[in-house]
């Protein structure tokens, strides 16, 4: 009789495990869409966690599929029927066009790990062809050119005021008139440095009067080596 009791208690305890267990709950589903969203803009939104569950839910690490994207949890402890919030942060500098990408809770929940995927269509409204300068086989001394080519996709003219970099003996030219809707402008910039630079990664930022891009970030690549006289 007394082992009948050790077993029964024995499995009313695995019973009472089996069902005290937390749950979690992505309120309004998984999937979200940030809509149209401009080059450059960073776009945010609340995804809602609750605890379906009868025991505390922890929350632990949260990750990305990509460097774009950030999180913060609001609250890694949530009591049974709360709900806390993941914060997504989405940088769309370096995207044109559509793009999914997955944030991955993890947590002590039966359910865990929960994927949120989330969408959006990056608009590019100036485009830039190709996307660097590119000086191959600069010489010291000697100035080097490299060329892009500028669209204004907007629907009105827009202007390039000015441009900073920080690469010594970089300059670039800008057009003094505005570039109008839809047209292509071919932009010339010329480096003459003063030391030899084996691996050139470095970057220009062209300012513009666009309120959704006002500034265009171009990177410069290439190498710098000794002059030579043949």
């Amino acid at each position: 009789m007394k082992r009948l009791l050790i077993v029964l208690a024995c499995l009313s305890i695995a019973t009472l495990s089996l069902y005290a267990q937390p749950k979690m709950e992505i309120v309004g589903g998984t999937k979200f869409d940030f809509g149209d969203v401009y080059r450059g803009k960073k776009v945010d939104h609340k995804v809602v966690v609750k605890n379906t569950g009868n025991q505390t839910l922890e929350l632990g690490r949260v990750d990305v599929s990509c460097g774009c994207t950030g999180t913060v949890v609001s609250n890694n402890s949530i009591a049974p029927g709360k709900t806390g919030e993941v914060l997504i942060t989405f940088n769309s500098t370096n995207f044109s066009g559509k793009v999914t990408k997955n944030v991955t809770i993890n947590s002590n929940a039966t359910n865990s790990p929960v994927v949120v995927e989330f969408q959006s269509n990056v608009i590019q409204e100036i485009v830039i062809s190709p996307q660097q300068f590119w000086f191959r086989d600069a010489e010291v001394g000697r100035p080097s050119v490299a060329k892009i080519s500028l669209t204004n996709n907007s629907n009105i003219p827009v202007t390039l005021t000015n441009y900073t970099c920080n690469l010594a003996g970089f300059k670039l030219t800008l057009p003094t008139s505005p570039v109008k809707p839809g047209q292509s402008v071919e932009l010339t910039a010329e480096l003459k440095s003063d030391k030899a630079i084996s691996v050139l990664n470095d970057g220009v930022s062209i300012k513009t009067s666009s309120q959704n891009e006002p500034d265009v970030f171009v990177r410069i690549f290439g190498t710098v080596r000794e002059f030579k006289f043949q």
